[in-house]
């Protein structure tokens, strides 16, 4: 008996190995945008899942139904993407980018609410190299922006995706390493100065605007204990910086006119974006049509301007390619998960406090730029949002449990 057993275990404990590995490369390389070898380990955890024998026991049982909503909408927004999908202008573009889309959502926007059910020491070390992938990520930033001499900070992509990490993996971080106490909350006073410098290295206004709203919640959130103050200091030096250096100031300034900066440009992506939406306000033009459509809808003064793969506005884009409908779906499925993400806070838990903050200064970016619609930086995005949404479901699980009133004895 013990014989025949032996294979079946053995084969369960690689699995583990292989998909605790895949969860500890995605956390490392999720800072700097290269989550691949990661998402590879999980792959080939979860196929061999599946022509093992064993089965693997469901974690995620009796959730509270508000977070089993969150996860029916998104559900029901993949779905209508492939439904969508044999309406679009390039109807096996729009499938194969649907079922990437459901790959990353089952493995990490979802995979991530199952992990959130996971011993709380697996998620810490995942949290740890997370945290650690951050501050490396800064400090070579500024070693390449420096001994470069670049014109803008880049690591593994444009300035924007680059902003776009820095805000996700700065607020989580900030809010984990509080949240473990001393000593690790001393490493505050090296990562926040290293996320800051890196951030106005990119130059990117988008994540400047993202990373100060960030700011301004965590601020809000802590406003009666010391850590606010520090924020506060953070954020007033930070603006100091923008003021003083003339590099800096001429891009911040640049926010405010239409002749620098590329703004013109954005302009007319909006306008042919709401073109889009005026011609097929239903259906909108398919799913990852967007860049080959935007020349017969670009306004005239940028027809000499480049395609661009994005409608540079995280709504914009949903309803240009997606139609209303799929707007609507998508506002609802985000704002169940915003909310819940929100409630996390209320715990006053630094961490939940973190996380919140980070999608909130993520969201405000998007709305200007839109790097999470690219796989290796949307895979972040979509894990952190699972995981607000999975560990809302495990504090609500506790408080049930806690408040369950005694039963009389019979």
């Amino acid at each position: 008996m013990d014989t025949q057993q032996n294979p079946g275990r053995q084969r369960q404990k690689i699995n583990i190995i292989l998909e605790r590995t895949g969860w500890y490369l995605t956390f490392a390389l999720v800072p700097c945008g290269q989550p691949y070898f990661g998402l590879l380990f999980l792959l080939i955890s979860k196929f061999a899942s599946l022509f093992g024998r064993e089965k693997q026991e469901q974690n995620l049982s009796s959730v509270p139904r508000l977070a089993k909503r969150t996860g029916q909408l998104f559900v029901f927004l993949l779905v209508y993407m492939f439904i969508n999908s044999f309406f679009s202008k390039q109807p096996i573009n729009s499938l194969l980018l649907s079922l990437a889309f459901s790959l990353v959502f089952y493995f990490y926007f979802f995979g991530s609410q199952r992990l959130a059910f996971y011993d709380r020491k697996f998620l810490t070390t995942c949290f740890f190299l997370f945290t650690g992938g951050g501050i490396a990520v800064s400090v070579v930033t500024l070693i390449r922006y420096f001994s470069l001499n670049l014109p803008r900070a880049v690591l593994f992509g444009g300035p924007n995706s680059l902003g776009t990490l820095i805000i996700m993996y700065t607020g989580v971080g900030l809010g984990f390493l509080l949240a473990k106490g001393k000593p690790y909350s001393y490493f505050v006073y090296l990562f926040l100065p290293a996320s800051v410098c890196a951030l106005l290295a990119t130059q990117s206004r988008g994540a400047w605007l993202g990373f100060a709203g960030m700011f301004v919640i965590l601020i809000l959130l802590n406003y009666k204990k010391k850590i606010a103050l520090i924020f506060l200091v953070i954020l007033v030096l930070a603006a100091g910086l923008l003021m003083i250096n003339p590099t800096l100031n001429d891009r911040f300034l640049s926010i405010f006119s239409l002749e620098k900066g590329g703004n013109m440009t954005r302009i007319h992506i909006w306008q042919a974006s709401l073109d889009m939406i005026k011609d097929k306000p239903l259906q909108g033009v398919g799913l990852g049509v967007f860049p080959d459509v935007y020349p017969e809808y670009a306004p005239p003064a940028a027809k000499k301007e480049k395609t661009f793969a994005f409608a540079h506005n995280i709504f914009l884009q949903m309803a240009a390619e997606l139609g209303l409908f799929g707007l609507l779906l998508f506002i609802l499925a985000f704002a169940h998960a915003y909310f819940l993400a929100y409630k996390l806070t209320k715990s006053g838990n630094p961490f939940y406090q973190g996380i919140f903050a980070s999608l909130a200064g993520v969201f405000i970016h998007q709305q200007v730029d839109l790097p999470i619609w690219k796989t290796n930086i949307g895979i972040g995005f979509w894990l952190l949002l699972g995981l607000a949404v999975g560990l809302y479901a495990v504090e609500a699980k506790k408080t049930a449990v806690t408040t369950v009133p005694p039963q009389p004895v019979r």
